[in-house]
């Protein structure tokens, strides 16, 4: 933790990042392999990324797991994300009631920044998780 409270906010934001999205990735993948949430190709782990329904400059959501599953590059950015193949596959997934839900907390707390003990907190836990596990 002591390495952490040294970084400054954009570094923790983009190590949260990191660790957040190998934990999507790797919880998705098969054998190393990763289907795109929206379009359904098969890619390696590496060549995944992970995307957000609700844009990550919506922080109240940005590392929601509901609101973040596997994308092809393709598809999260070349095709803008996919926004309606994605909610179409959310509602299928986890419910239209969930779905809503996220909205509204991404429309009702709009981009505000999360606080560092948080995002030291969060980041400390994903490490652990992604802990031997990863797939890349």
């Amino acid at each position: 933790m002591a390495d952490l409270n040294k970084k400054t906010y954009q570094q923790l934001i983009n190590l949260l990042d990191k660790e957040v999205s190998i934990y999507v990735r790797n919880k998705a993948a098969v054998n190393g392999w990763c289907f795109c949430y929206t379009c359904g190709a098969p890619h390696p782990v590496s060549e995944i990324d992970a995307g957000h329904y609700i844009s990550r400059r919506f922080y109240a959501t940005r590392y929601e797991l509901d609101n973040i599953r596997p994308q092809c590059q393709g598809c999260n950015k070349y095709r803008g994300g996919e926004p309606m193949k994605f909610r179409s596959r959310l509602v299928a997934d986890i419910g239209e009631e969930r779905v809503k839900r996220l909205e509204a907390k991404a429309e009702l707390n709009g981009e505000r920044h999360l606080p560092r003990e948080w995002l030291i907190e969060e980041i400390e836990r994903y490490r652990k998780l992604n802990k031997g596990v990863k797939n890349e």
